[in-house]
């Protein structure tokens, strides 16, 4: 019980900061533990991410599909002001979350300070609990910034 306790303090917290989709994640790594479903972890861990990365780009990808960006609209978009800054954001992205990635599997012990910010910002400031990862990207940049 002592590795749930843990999750269970996750858990609470979220519900307490209404981040409804920590505490579905937690809920759900705890039942799998609870069940002793630990066999699913490391297949969890290594295609998690994979999976969400999979719906959320798929929830990207709705506005083709219902008409609300035409091929019109995306060459007008990708050569407007806001479309080369959207390109860069998406370049920017993409590398400060490789780099999160990579800072979390060095330094796991981030994790429970990037849940309490993005809490503490779902809670605050109206933040969406979608940037984890980005959220150790910036960690990572910050740190060698700053520390090193």
């Amino acid at each position: 019980m002592h590795s749930s306790l843990p999750l269970l303090i996750i858990f609470a917290a979220a519900v307490l900061s209404k981040n409804n989709l920590l505490g579905a994640a937690a809920a759900i790594v705890f039942f799998l533990d609870l069940m002793r479903l630990n066999r699913l972890f490391p297949l969890i861990q290594t295609r998690g991410l994979e999976a969400g990365l999979l719906f959320l780009t798929i929830a990207l990808m709705v506005p083709f599909a219902t008409g609300q960006v035409t091929m019109k609209t995306l060459v007008s978009s990708l050569f407007s002001p806001v479309g080369i800054l959207s390109i860069v954001g998406g370049l920017l992205g993409a590398y400060l979350n490789s780099q999160g990635l990579e800072f979390v599997a060095v330094e796991p012990a981030i994790i429970p300070g990037i849940l309490i910010g993005v809490m503490i910002s779902v809670s605050f400031f109206g933040g969406v609990s979608v940037g984890p990862i980005m959220a150790a990207g910036i960690t990572a940049l910050l740190t060698r910034i700053l520390l090193r």
